[in-house]
């Protein structure tokens, strides 16, 4: 697996367990953190399959 995507994946992993421990006013950050390094993460991975070939 391409070490991008594993960065990415850890990434929104600890982003996501940070919207526990936020408060309620700010709790989007996070969870947009989250979603955008899941995204980086899934387009990383593609980069790295198509290329690998």
């Amino acid at each position: 697996m391409d070490q991008r995507a594993l960065f990415f994946m850890i990434a929104a992993a600890v982003a996501a367990l940070l919207t526990t421990v936020i408060d309620d006013t700010l709790r989007y950050v996070p969870e947009l953190v989250a979603i955008t390094y899941a995204v980086l993460a899934a387009a990383s991975y593609l980069d790295w399959r198509t290329n690998k070939r």
